[in-house]
């Protein structure tokens, strides 16, 4: 299911014992439009902590009641290892979530990743061979927090476009499968949706995304609404316009 970033903030997290807490943000891998941790607001229980969880410890998501279930005690997220949420998250941090959790990391040999989206045939173990500890250590992964991404500026071929207002999120892979774009600076009112693999660039330290497409071209495509799920048939009409090959075809 295709589920909006604010529709997911907010979200709580049900353990085996009791409420682990709510989702707060999604770092995600700008390299490939994918969510690499879940970012969670503990609250009370366990005050001052920035945790990350990997999205595949989550596991049945009920978007009616808000909330998904996962297979942890609030004593293993406890005991997980601390995250400064004042510096980037290294590859080694990474790693040594992954072991806490004992799920299998997403990258290969020396930090390679082989994450396209889809689930792979065979896991890669979560601890590090010692030959590879160094390259890790020194790698930085491309992580953004979703949250930082919103009301980035939009910047058409042929000028200003709008901001990025949310991002929709596929909930069986947690790829960031589109960017929402509200064009009001331009066309008041007016919703429309772009895949992330269709923007040129993203200027982090100017929080503009460039997208090799015009305002005109933007203008025509099919109109996005916020209360109206999208479904396939939405989907094959924006390819189409776009002149796109579909994510979902091998």
């Amino acid at each position: 299911m295709l589920i909006a970033f604010d529709s997911i903030r907010g979200t709580k997290l049900a353990g085996t014992d009791d409420e682990v807490g709510t989702i707060q943000d999604l770092l995600i891998d700008t390299d490939d439009w994918l969510t690499r941790h879940i970012v969670v607001d503990t609250g009370k229980w366990l005050p001052d902590r920035r945790v990350l969880l990997p999205p595949s410890i989550l596991g049945r998501c009920d978007w009616q009641q808000r909330a998904i279930a996962i297979d942890l005690s609030q004593q293993q997220v406890k005991d997980s290892p601390h995250v400064d949420s004042r510096k980037p998250v290294s590859r080694q941090m990474e790693a040594e979530l992954f072991k806490h959790y004992d799920v299998p990391a997403y990258w290969g040999p020396a930090g390679v990743s082989l994450a396209t989206g889809t689930a792979m045939s065979m896991p890669l173990s979560a601890h590090v061979p010692v030959g590879e500890q160094q390259a890790i250590e020194e790698e930085l992964p491309p992580l953004r927090s979703g949250k930082e991404i919103l009301n980035y500026s939009i910047e058409a071929s042929d000028g200003d476009l709008g901001h990025v207002e949310d991002l929709i999120v596929d909930d069986a892979t947690w790829a960031i499968r589109y960017v929402v774009i509200d064009t009001k600076n331009w066309l008041p009112s007016r919703k429309v949706l772009i895949a992330p693999q269709w923007v040129d660039s993203v200027s982090w330290s100017e929080t503009t995304v460039h997208v090799d497409l015009t305002r005109d071209q933007i203008k025509n495509s099919p109109e996005y609404d916020p209360l109206t799920p999208i479904n396939r048939g939405y989907e094959e009409h924006l390819y189409d316009y776009y002149g796109k090959e579909r994510y979902w075809l091998p």
